[in-house]
């Protein structure tokens, strides 16, 4: 089937498809995209069904040969997974209430789908904090994070020192509940309670980092039997200004 009134190619669907993979383009941009260019999606279309699915029934109405050659655009493309300028662009439309949590969510957990028809098994992320916040914080904790969290995650994304290790610390202890850990743990560390190994077993499982990666352990070593120093380490840490 053509569409007379706006001719595309396969082209402009491969791209739609990887602004909205990597965040630059929201669900309602790109359903808005589609209204001004194509006269066949329907109203009733878009309503709650999942973007890329639209996007290929919308190409395949127009030619039936765009969904293979979209598939084979996508198909292995290194640069369909969240990116941070994607990150803060779905995070300020959530805010803003352009686009829901729910919405948020399956942006970036995409790629946690198995069965995604965009599979692009060689994509991955380039950015350890954007890595985290889409397949294990939001995942996890999506049910308690809060509006002050989510403005929180958006203030680290933004951040301009483009330390990603410091931005998935900061992004770990949103919670209070990861702030007291680190509290605990580390205080345990300065106060000569523990080694650096077993020190690593909590930095390990919280942040996949050891004491040889951990950012901040300079600035621990500085503080060592000085606990009370802890607190102004944790906000360092945490990106709380005072």
């Amino acid at each position: 089937m053509k569409n007379e009134m706006s001719p595309v190619t396969s082209v402009y669907f491969v791209a739609l498809i990887k602004a909205y993979l990597r965040g630059t383009k929201t669900r309602q941009e790109v359903i808005q995209d589609l209204y001004n260019t194509t006269s066949l999606l329907q109203k009733e279309e878009d309503n709650g069904k999942e973007v890329t699915q639209l996007l290929f029934k919308i190409a395949s109405e127009i030619n039936e040969n765009y969904y293979q050659d979209i598939v084979t655009g996508i198909t292995h493309a290194s640069d369909t997974t969240p990116t941070r300028e994607g990150m803060v662009h779905q995070l300020q439309a959530m805010l803003t209430g352009f686009i829901t949590p729910k919405q948020l969510y399956q942006w970036a957990t995409w790629h946690n789908n198995n069965e995604a028809d965009t599979d692009s098994g060689s994509s991955f992320f380039d950015d350890i904090a954007v890595d985290y916040f889409c397949t294990q914080l939001l995942p996890a904790s999506f049910e308690e994070l809060t509006t002050a969290q989510y403005k929180q995650a958006l203030k680290i994304f933004q951040s301009t020192h483009h330390n990603t290790l410091k931005d998935k610390v900061a992004l770990v202890l949103l919670s209070d509940k990861e702030k007291q850990r680190f509290l605990f743990y580390l205080g345990d560390y300065i106060q000569g309670h523990t080694s650096p190994e077993q020190l690593d077993v909590y930095l390990l499982h919280k942040f996949g980092m050891d004491h040889h990666s951990f950012p901040y352990m300079s600035s621990l070593s500085a503080i060592m039997q000085e606990p009370g120093k802890l607190s102004a380490l944790l906000n360092m840490a945490a990106m709380i200004e005072n």
